[in-house]
């Protein structure tokens, strides 16, 4: 969002990155929205809106738009989303910051509305169990690589990282923060995963997701993609 914000507007990523790094600023966000506590000043959060700004279609009065606009207009739509839920998040055992940061992983590991709910069953499956979650898509963003732009390297993988969900010490935690914009559909996926003992997922090359109970049925399914040539391979 932050490069979308500067190719859209007069403003550059330099003037973005520098108002998100203004704790004054960050601060009276804080306080004006009921979903913005003090995790987002966590010290090893990359950027303190990463996951609060709802993806959608905006229009301002013209380029010259207050970056301060700008960020409050978004903000103000995820209040938006976000309001419905607020009863049964404060009822949850999550705080609206994990939600989020659960929300943008199942994001980025579902192309599909209909695996969605699956792959948040499997993210809270493993917490319970105490597991880590061991989601590439956390690498990727813990790396600063472009998602999917490339296989991981192993020092990646295997460095640890609070964002990084396959590295060492990350047994039933989440990413610091979240790792990406989210949409309305990972959200409710994140609040209201359906009830399974799913425990694995793998796509496919097209995004089909399969779900597994054990790490036989995962690799096993891992290997017919493979003997179908349906793997994806960089």
């Amino acid at each position: 969002m932050h490069g979308t914000i500067a190719d859209n507007t007069n403003h550059t990523e330099d003037e973005v990155y520098n108002l998100l790094e203004n704790n004054e600023y960050i601060d009276s966000l804080i306080q004006k929205y009921w979903f913005l506590t003090e995790e987002i000043k966590d010290e090893n959060i990359y950027y303190p809106l990463e996951g609060y700004f709802f993806p959608d279609t905006y229009e301002f009065e013209n380029k010259d738009a207050k970056l301060e606009t700008i960020f409050e207009t978004l903000l103000d739509q995820m209040n938006e989303k976000l309001k419905p839920y607020q009863k049964n998040i404060q009822q949850s055992k999550h705080s609206v910051h994990e939600i989020l940061t659960i929300a943008s992983i199942i994001e980025n590991e579902a192309v599909f509305d209909e695996d969605r709910k699956d792959v948040s069953s499997v993210i809270y499956n493993r917490l319970e169990k105490n597991m880590a979650i061991q989601s590439d898509v956390t690498t990727y963003y813990a790396s600063k690589v472009e998602i999917g732009s490339r296989d991981l390297y192993s020092s990646e993988l295997n460095t640890y990282n609070p964002y990084n969900t396959r590295g060492p010490r990350m047994q039933g935690k989440l990413p610091i923060g979240p790792i990406s914009m989210v949409g309305t559909s990972s959200i409710e996926a994140a609040i209201e995963p359906n009830n399974t003992s799913y425990l694995y997922f793998v796509a496919d090359k097209d995004g089909k997701v399969y779900f597994s109970k054990t790490e036989d049925e995962h690799s096993k399914k891992i290997k017919d993609l493979k003997d179908a040539g349906l793997w994806l391979e960089f």
